[in-house]
């Protein structure tokens, strides 16, 4: 049975229920049934986050409701965390500690664990920070039940293993940044897709690779990034599927996942999807998140080619309308249904259009150069091959400029 939880939401100007929509989703993505949503305008107060009458009415609902959780939107500091959960008598978390639950439930290679160990860990250290000064200023006591040697033992082993994750992660990046560098030098291209979460990537991806990946239209439903060889338009491709975006990341949790983005920043050809059956303010601002965050990778714009998907769920004039806004980016738009597979060519155009460093040759490979011809059908795009009818064959091919000058060089 899903526990009970309440959501609160402070928001500085006026509430915006799109955030609001999209937290229930997470809440219930991590297993929780929300029975109550409290929200408040106004500054944040240092001591709770939100005003001591706001603390009043959370007690009375939780109470009231048989409440275990509360989650607030707002990230918490040490000391209002503290605060609220003496206050409340239940647990009390945030966003960003749900987002980590949400995570953990989901990670399923080592590399996407110890991401989240780490982000984990990066919290918790700001967190005994603030402990050790409260503790100094005697607002908190018997942390760990060991007083000041507990606090300070916890801090050094959080330090460490930081220290220990990271060092194996940098050896994972370096291992992923081999890897594509001898895909490119096969020939392959790399197109990896993007986008905020529940755009329909996934479906995307199955839609380009003719292989399944995993769907449930819950957030997050990838964590581990996964890739797929395949060909588009004759280009032999590997076609990435990353996790998805989401607004207000917070930084030490982009931080700690930058070797699952960062498969982006290596990618010839990068497909943002953007789900456009949504309200035009909603497609906006999680596109304008999305550039944003690829902005902070440091992703070349020439590379991104925008997908407006679920064009079957709106009409054809909300799909021009949105199509227009979203193309005052100066970004190639294409309307595409994942789903329904409509506008899949029109985007593998657009994609050949973009892979760099194509070449054309035309090759006669000799009867004792079969190996030639083979690498060639897997490496290439071939677009015409002609028997001479003297055991030779006529090849015209395209692709990296590398890769073709080898095949030439082998053939002559």
């Amino acid at each position: 049975m899903s526990a009970n939880v309440i959501l609160v939401f402070r928001f500085e100007d006026k509430v915006k229920r799109s955030l609001i929509e999209e937290m229930i989703d997470l809440a219930e993505a991590a297993g929780y049934h929300v029975v109550d949503i409290i929200t408040q305008t106004r500054a944040e107060d240092p001591r709770y986050n939100i005003g001591i009458g706001k603390v009043e009415e959370l007690k009375r609902v939780v109470l009231e409701n048989n409440i275990k959780k509360v989650i607030f939107y707002n990230m918490l500091r040490p000391s209002q965390a503290y605060n609220l959960r003496k206050e409340l008598k239940v647990e009390v978390m945030d966003r960003y500690e749900l987002i980590l639950e949400i995570f953990a439930s989901r990670a399923g290679s080592r590399e996407a664990k110890m991401q989240i160990e780490l982000a984990k860990l990066k919290r918790e250290l700001s967190f005994a920070r603030e402990y050790i000064n409260l503790q100094k200023r005697g607002e908190l006591h018997g942390f760990l039940g060991g007083g000041k040697y507990a606090v300070d033992a916890y801090y050094t082993y959080i330090t460490r293993r930081i220290s220990q994750i990271e060092h194996t992660l940098e050896k994972a990046r370096l291992q992923k940044s081999m890897r594509w560098s001898r895909r490119s030098g096969g020939g392959l291209y790399l197109v990896s897709l993007s986008g905020y979460t529940r755009a329909g990537k996934s479906t995307l991806f199955e839609q380009l690779t003719r292989k399944e990946a995993y769907i449930d239209g819950k957030p997050f439903a990838t964590l581990s990034t996964l890739s797929r060889r395949t060909k588009i338009s004759g280009y032999p491709v590997v076609v990435t599927d990353t996790i998805g975006f989401i607004d207000s990341l917070p930084d030490q949790l982009f931080d700690a996942f930058y070797t699952t983005l960062g498969e982006t920043l290596f990618a010839d050809v990068i497909i943002l999807v953007v789900d456009i059956s949504e309200e035009i303010d909603e497609v906006m601002r999680k596109f304008n998140t999305s550039i944003e965050i690829l902005s902070n990778l440091g992703v070349s714009f020439n590379k991104i080619v925008v997908a407006a998907n679920k064009i079957d769920l709106t009409d054809p004039s909300d799909v021009h309308k949105k199509v227009n806004f979203l193309a005052a980016s100066k970004l190639p738009v294409i309307p595409i249904s994942a789903s329904k597979g409509i506008g899949i060519d029109a985007l593998s155009k657009v994609i050949v259009s973009k892979l760099p460093d194509k070449k054309s040759e035309t090759l006669i490979v000799e009867p004792n150069h079969k190996d030639v011809l083979e690498e060639a059908l897997i490496k290439c795009k071939v677009h015409e091959l002609t028997p001479d009818g003297e055991g030779r064959i006529r090849i015209i091919i395209e692709g990296r400029s590398e890769i073709i000058e080898r095949l030439k060089a082998r053939c002559s």
